[in-house]
């Protein structure tokens, strides 16, 4: 009896990983699409920015322009501290966008300004960085390209 309860134990604890091995994986694959806009039509232009705050200072949204494009999701009007957020445009009919975010660091503080150029050949964050203070913005990390891309940036 007590063989039988073992061998039904390690049924169940194998059953239970194959379970939670499983349930890690579609975790996964579905962090890996978060920043991904849908495509109205094939090879048009869409941004995903992933910008987080790593300051002890609120972020206040000073404009921002889709370039191109359209919102999916605008920027929001602040960021607080250690928070993030995913900007999403789309272009559609367009074969590139350029996309802006500013935000002001704190309430009179130097502006942070995230940019993403979306086209053929030439992806890049050129325009991003910082007016002042002792801020910056670790190189923006570009994890796709044309015509989906998507960009992370961090604020110290």
């Amino acid at each position: 009896m007590n063989i039988s309860k073992s061998i039904k134990n390690r049924a169940l604890a194998g059953l239970a990983g194959v379970g939670i091995a499983g349930a890690l994986a579609a975790g996964g694959a579905g962090l890996a699409s978060a920043g991904t806009v849908p495509v109205n039509h094939p090879g048009e232009p869409t941004v995903a920015m992933t910008i987080t705050n790593h300051t002890d200072q609120i972020e206040w949204l000073a404009g921002a322009t889709p370039g191109t494009g359209q919102w999916v999701q605008a920027p929001h009007e602040m960021l607080a501290p250690g928070a993030s957020e995913t900007v999403t445009t789309s272009a559609p009919n367009s074969s590139y966008e350029t996309v802006f975010v500013n935000y002001r660091i704190g309430a009179f503080g130097p502006r942070a300004t995230y940019n993403v150029e979306d086209m053929q050949g030439n992806v890049n964050t050129a325009m991003t960085g910082t007016s002042g203070g002792h801020y910056f913005i670790n190189a923006p990390q570009i994890d796709s390209g044309y015509p989906n891309v998507n960009v992370s940036y961090d604020l110290w």
